[in-house]
């Protein structure tokens, strides 16, 4: 047995053991268990932040986080929110991450079965905006996507407030290493920010999340971040059958 993550590419696979049980548990939802049959895809994805409609309205999504939210269309397919287009609207069927992922929508205003709209991909922009009324900083679509805090008009994530709002930093929704970019930042919980200007086509790299893309045998495409992959463990399979297109 060999992690997924390590799989040879367009092979076919049967999983064998997933070795973190909260992971086991979500994965079982769409589909995959002991002795199911996949296939790894080599495919270069473009992660970028997506726009999409829930229960508390619009919110944008990481492109990290919209490639592990995977939706029941109302057409009766199942994609990830990173494979969708402009009017695709389903519910929430599951993830393919830890428990941190759940409580990232649960702060944006999703769960499991909640109606969910595709608005739009984000393009590349950059966000100037001051720190406690003194230095001014920048950052991309991404990070802007993951800081959330209160407004004049109620709670929005920063990439929605309006230039020249007060906005103070409530919660911030990220892994260590974005943690980390926005500490050195000095974006933390309390920080006073304001933005001061809103730019697009710039040419900015998009969130740096390395995916795993496997494909189930009745057709789901599922994109694992690296570390969750490494959970995954699969045996190559016997037979030379193909998962579906």
């Amino acid at each position: 047995m060999i992690s997924l993550d390590k799989a040879p590419i367009g092979v076919p696979l049967i999983l064998c053991h997933i070795m973190d049980e909260g992971l086991s548990i979500r994965v079982q939802r769409l589909g995959l268990y002991d002795g199911a049959k996949l296939m790894r895809l080599n495919e270069s994805v473009t992660i970028g932040p997506v726009k999409v409609n829930g229960p508390q309205g619009d919110v944008i999504l990481s492109g990290g986080l919209a490639a592990k939210v995977v939706i029941h269309l109302d057409d009766d397919r199942r994609l990830p929110l990173l494979d969708c287009v402009h009017g695709d609207s389903g519910h929430v069927e599951g993830i393919t991450g830890h428990g941190t992922v759940e409580s990232v929508l649960a702060d944006l205003g999703f769960k499991e079965n909640d109606r969910i709209t595709f608005l739009r991909r984000i393009p590349p922009m950059l966000y100037k905006f001051s720190i406690e009324g003194k230095k001014t900083t920048q950052m991309n679509e991404g990070l802007a996507s993951k800081v959330i805090g209160d407004t004049e008009n109620g709670p929005v994530q920063l990439c929605s407030a309006g230039v020249g709002e007060a906005f103070e930093v409530t919660h911030i929704l990220a892994g260590e290493t974005a943690k980390e970019t926005l500490a050195a930042l000095n974006v933390h919980i309390g920080s006073k920010l304001q933005l001061s200007n809103v730019s697009t086509g710039q040419v900015l790299s998009f969130s740096n999340f390395k995916s795993i893309v496997c494909m189930t045998y009745d057709g789901l495409r599922l994109y694992f971040q690296e570390k969750d992959a490494k959970q995954l463990l699969v045996k190559e399979a016997e037979e030379s059958a193909t998962p579906q297109s």
